[in-house]
């Protein structure tokens, strides 16, 4: 009997550690220290799921940059700041930041695309725009485009500048496809679909151009491309991705021209700003900014776009960060500035807003640190998602103060993550750039890819919720030691 007995207590006690929050440690892990342990533990994996759960749920629809369910969300989360106690720094006396925007939007009853041979496509069924211009009409000689594996930047012999491309990608280059064809300078960009093309509305800041200058992204339907190619006296093969070598284009001596009847109208979206006061006085005005984009990309047509990874996992994060730095009894001398940013997904609109026009001094500012993707484990034609449980990317840290990156490396004794440093192509991708940009010392921190990227199949079912609650921990003990060293001193800085 004394056996049973002894053998049901390790029992018990072994479910107890799994229970345990401890378990969002990774092996090797230091035990956290007495004086953070309280508001270390309160970070939990199941808390992480309810909340992520609501966020990236059919209430918020995606949370799209000026649709309802984005407005929804950011009055969800000021009022979990205010919960926890936190104060707000908006505008106003608020917890918003709000942005002055044009929603553009293209009317496919009254928009044409024209070409050789009486070619004539009518939008309404065979074109959808998400990004738009002001501009009423543009053309361009046409380049079909197949786009295969990790493209990084369009091979040498390309040109897109000035050209209307209708292209094909198979799942890896989809990742950048849009990214790396706007950078090359096309009038238009339409990537061809199986289904039925659906149009989204874009956001525009202070009715600048949106993300990709002047250029016009989309897609077209399969019928409506084979239309195109007949009339160019093209191949068909042309958009079929699984017999391309690699990326590949076919220039054709042809004139495609586009009619736009575009629609503007005026629109608004905050930024969610939370304070958390330092202990110390005379510190207090210095603080350290912590943010996530909340934005994803919504609704379009009837389809839900639900970024639970992007960037409902940062975001949840934050949270988490919050709550236990409100319920640990030592709180940071200096203070902590959180942030939700709105408009990452059309050009970093809501961190550049605010490092433009800050409602505190940002020469008070230590540092700033940035959570996108934190909720998936990397999984790319090389690697598993099994390979990457523990690994995460760690971006911008080495830019700038040296000791910001030995901050970052003291706080992961506690967690034990293997970071990795070979996403640095993609630091301008995310709204610590716009603080770098203003000599701000930053670091990022980023899962890393999968096939669910921009995809509506991002959902909460399929994030690894130790992985958030593990970077949350990880972040909450790099904010108390931010908050002891003080200013991180930038001297490569590079105004944009």
């Amino acid at each position: 009997m004394q056996t049973r007995i002894s053998a049901g207590l390790l029992v018990l006690a072994a479910c107890v550690l799994c229970a345990s929050p401890a378990f969002a440690q990774f092996e090797g892990a230091s035990p956290i220290t007495a004086d953070l342990k309280t508001g270390f533990e309160t970070i939990t994996e199941e808390q992480a799921e309810d909340w992520l759960s609501l966020l990236a749920g059919p209430k918020f629809q995606g949370r799209g940059t000026g649709q309802t369910g984005y407005t929804k969300a950011a009055f969800w989360v000021a009022g979990k700041a205010a919960e926890f106690g936190l104060e707000p720094k908006g505008e106003g006396n608020t917890y918003f930041q709000y942005l002055p925007m044009t929603k553009r939007s293209v009317d496919p009853t009254q928009t044409t695309l024209t070409g050789p041979n009486g070619l004539v496509i009518e939008a309404k069924g065979n074109l959808g725009f998400d990004r738009t211009t002001d501009v009423p009409q543009v053309a361009g000689k046409v380049v079909f485009l197949t786009m295969k594996g990790n493209v990084r930047q369009m091979p040498e012999g390309i040109d897109l500048r000035d050209k209307f491309v209708i292209y094909t990608a198979d799942r890896t280059a989809q990742r950048r496809a849009s990214f790396v064809i706007g950078r090359a300078g096309p009038v238009a960009a339409l990537q061809v679909t199986e289904g039925e093309p659906v149009y989204a509305s874009q956001l525009v800041r202070g009715g600048r151009r949106g993300r990709g200058g002047s250029s016009i992204g989309g897609t077209i339907s399969r019928d409506a491309a084979v239309k195109l190619i007949e009339a160019v006296s093209g191949d068909t093969d042309w958009l079929d991705v699984e017999k391309a070598e690699g990326t590949e284009s076919h220039a054709v001596d042809a004139e495609v021209s586009l009619q736009l009847r575009v629609r503007e109208e005026s629109a608004g979206a905050p930024n969610v700003l939370a304070w958390l006061p330092g202990s110390d006085p005379e510190l207090r005005d210095e603080f350290i900014i912590i943010g996530a984009h909340l934005d994803h990309l919504g609704m379009r047509g009837d389809t839900v776009y639900p970024g639970a990874d992007d960037n409902g996992s940062g975001s949840t994060a934050i949270l988490s960060i919050a709550r236990a730095m409100t319920e640990n009894p030592v709180k940071p001398k200096r203070s902590i500035l959180f942030m939700w940013f709105t408009g990452e997904e059309i050009g970093l609109l809501g961190s550049a807003h605010f490092a433009n026009n800050p409602t505190l001094p940002l020469e008070n500012a230590v540092c700033m640190f940035n959570m996108d993707m934190i909720g998936r484990d990397e999984e790319t034609e090389n690697e598993t998602a099994e390979e990457n449980r523990k690994t995460l990317h760690l971006i911008g840290s080495k830019r700038g103060d040296p000791d910001l990156h030995e901050t970052l490396m003291d706080a992961n004794k506690f967690v034990n993550f293997e970071f990795e440093y070979d996403q640095e192509s993609v630091f301008g991708r995310s709204d610590q750039a716009s603080f770098y940009r203003k000599g701000l010392s930053v670091a990022f921190v980023f899962g890393g890819f999968h096939p669910d990227y921009h995809q509506p199949t991002d959902k909460p079912a399929k994030i690894n919720y130790n992985k958030i609650a593990s970077t949350a921990r990880f972040f909450y003990v790099a904010l108390h030691m931010a908050a002891e060293h003080g200013k991180y001193d930038r001297v490569d800085v590079e105004e944009k």
